[in-house]
């Protein structure tokens, strides 16, 4: 034992030497920006010197110091600074200390980039060499102007232009007129085409595949079509992964090969899930689809979502039309049953609609829907059936699954249904909703959301319950039941109304990186004609935001009752 302890003491005798002399030097500057600093500090050997080194080395590093810094400050466009230093030996640690005075900066005063070849005569290559481009008046910075040399090259590869060669690059300094000129010139040569383009055989049908791409053989090059058709085929559902190649070009013929290789997901996916909220209770999801039924990219799927408030169970046929990436046609059918405080309904539907993606942000549907609905709404129990037309238009933006910093969602629905055409009534519906979600920091946001439903009928007798409006609950009005609002018949029972309208402002704060609390006012009323009825609530909430996405627990109070006890609303799902 006496051996390991000496040899222990031993070993801790040669190293803690050198763990003092690693000790970091002092080096300071005055004078300087931060961006300066950090770029005198990036190209000064003294500045990552420390203790243990030899004092001759250090003196050596610091007699070259000034030509250092000047060539730190020379690259942000400062060419006549004046700099003061000193050296401190003494001590346990050397110092060393700078104080420049920069001077003026050398100013751009002409910019010329010319371009010779088919590039010249390119808008999309003239857009893209914008961007971080030099301009006259800047102070004079290499590494920009480097930056922008690289521009240059990457955007003529970009478009095309592979045999491009920058023939001349230099900026020319004047210091003692403190003004600089760059001059630039870049040979783009020939714009190449798309050649042959291959997809992996076996998935899916060339005609459906070719409908992902916005490129065709023959076409001018460009890689943000390649950029497209990558993230088309790797945002569908067919596909594991995605690989594209363009090599080798083919320099003889001035073509770029495209190939692309797939491999297959998985077909068949089954899903379960569960959740609470105050107007359901509990509730039970099960999912299960076909994400290619054959290979021309059909799919079904089918879903049963069961509580004690609302169960459903749907299956829907799909398959694209002519662009996969939006346009479909859809089969559906479903069964229904929902059972509240004011009405109760069985509801089978049959329906068929056509999506198409209109813009990045929005998404049309067209659909008909047949509907045969048993309902019971206060004293009046009846069936009802209908052949309803509509057009439906979304919009979300900003969408996530934990906590939505900045972002909107909006919804649009017109449908209507004729005698005429099959249907037990007419009438004619308008549905909007809309949230608004601002951020004024890293921890505090607002939320704002509104419902509008509009109703032109015969007689709200003859609506089913299911396109009446009710009012009340965790995303209606909080601090009231479960459509708990409405107009009433001469048993004080809510029926329902041909008219809604809500709105609801919230602010919430987090505490604690997945935590937050909240306050929140909700107003609004359904009613019919223009016998408008506002009910009101206010409350405090808290937000878990958890991996699956936000929990949120709400103690409301209705205003309309100030003797009311405070309801409590629990429910999940994201911000948007």
């Amino acid at each position: 034992m006496k051996i390991i302890k000496t040899l222990y003491l031993l070993l801790l005798s040669l190293f803690v030497p050198l763990w003092a002399f690693n000790a970091v030097a002092e080096v300071t500057y005055t004078g300087l920006t931060p961006v300066q600093e950090a770029n005198a500090r990036a190209v000064m050997p003294l500045a990552s010197a420390d203790c243990g080194s030899a004092i001759w080395r250090v003196r050596r590093l610091f007699r070259d110091a000034d030509t250092n810094l000047r060539r730190s400050l020379e690259a942000l466009g400062y060419y006549d600074a004046v700099i003061s230093k000193s050296l401190s030996t003494e001590g346990e640690c050397w110092m060393a200390s700078f104080d420049i005075e920069v001077g003026s900066p050398v100013i751009l005063r002409k910019v010329n980039v010319e371009i010779d070849g088919e590039a010249a005569n390119d808008k999309d290559f003239q857009s893209r060499i914008q961007v971080g481009r030099p301009a006259p008046g800047d102070i004079l910075n290499h590494g920009q102007y480097d930056q922008f040399k690289s521009t240059l090259l990457g955007a003529a590869i970009g478009e095309g232009y592979f045999d491009a060669d920058l023939t001349r690059g230099e900026v020319i300094v004047d210091p003692k007129a403190k003004a600089a000129d760059i001059e630039l010139n870049i040979e783009s040569g020939p714009r190449y085409r798309f050649g042959e383009i291959k997809f992996s055989q076996g998935i899916l049908r060339d005609n459906l595949l070719f409908g992902f791409a916005d490129i065709q053989t023959g076409n001018a090059y460009d890689s943000t079509a390649i950029n497209k058709l990558y993230e088309s085929l790797n945002g569908s559902t067919y596909f594991k992964s995605v690989s594209i190649s363009t090599e080798p070009l083919d320099i003889e013929n001035k073509t770029v090969p495209v190939t692309v290789s797939l491999t297959p997901g998985a077909r068949r996916v089954y899903s379960v899930g569960g959740g609470f909220a105050t107007d359901t209770g509990p509730k039970a999801r099960l999912g299960y689809a076909n994400r290619r039924r054959n290979d021309k990219g059909h799919q079904f799927e089918s879903k049963l979502n069961a509580s004690p408030v609302d169960s459903e169970l749907t299956a829907t046929y799909r398959w694209p039309i002519r662009d996969p990436r939006k346009e479909w046609f859809s089969v559906g059918v479903g069964v229904r049953h929902e059972k509240t405080d004011t009405s109760e309904n069985d509801t089978f539907k049959l329906g068929v609609l056509r999506s198409h993606i209109m813009t990045s942000t929005w998404l049309q549907t067209k659909y008909l829907d047949y509907s045969f609905e048993n309902f019971k709404v206060g004293d009046q129990d009846t069936s009802s059936e209908l052949v309803i037309f509509g057009i439906n238009w979304e919009a979300t933006k900003g969408r996530e699954l934990s906590r939505t910093r900045n972002g909107s969602y909006r919804n649009f629905d017109i449908r209507g249904a004729s005698d005429s055409l099959g249907s037990d009534t007419n009438f004619a519906q308008l549905r909007a909703t809309a949230k608004w979600i601002h951020s004024i920091n890293e921890k505090t946001r607002f939320l704002v959301r509104g419902t509008l439903g509009l109703t032109m009928k015969d007689a709200l007798s003859e609506l089913p319950a299911s396109v009446r409006f009710f009012a009340g609950g965790d995303r209606s009005i909080r601090g009231y039941d479960y459509e708990s609002l409405g107009p009433v018949d001469a048993s004080n029972v809510v029926i329902g109304a041909s008219h809604l309208l809500t709105g609801s402002v919230e602010v919430d704060r987090l505490f604690k990186s997945q935590w937050a609390v909240a306050a929140f006012f909700d107003s609004g009323s359904a009613f019919n004609n223009t016998d408008i009825k506002f009910s009101s609530g206010v409350g405090l909430g808290i937000r878990w935001y958890s991996p699956v996405g936000p929990v949120k627990l709400d103690f409301a109070h209705p205003l309309d009752d100030p003797n009311a006890n405070f309801r409590l609303h629990i429910s999940l799902g994201p911000d948007l």
